[in-house]
């Protein structure tokens, strides 16, 4: 993509957990916790790492910034892409 549609484009793939917009504070902090904790399991850190994902656990706060920058990245792909909702 970088070298042909983009210059200096670059593509990470990520994943996280989101929740409806008005869920109270508390609960956010409360699952932000457990996936935290259960990416810094030994088992399921390696089991992650033998299939190239790194796990981050970071904040809600960071994710949502994360989710924040790539939003217009994508869309720009998208149009780009002349891609259409069916």
């Amino acid at each position: 993509m970088a070298e042909t549609v983009l210059p200096g484009f670059e593509i990470n793939t990520w994943f996280g957990l989101v929740a409806p917009a008005k869920t109270p504070r508390e609960i956010i902090a409360k699952l932000n916790q457990a996936v935290v904790k259960g990416l810094l399991n030994a088992e399921m850190r390696e089991r992650l790492l033998a299939q190239g994902i790194e796990p981050v656990g970071n904040s809600p706060a960071e994710f949502t910034q994360l989710m924040r920058e790539e939003l217009p990245k994508w869309g720009k792909i998208a149009k780009i892409s002349g891609a259409k909702l069916d």
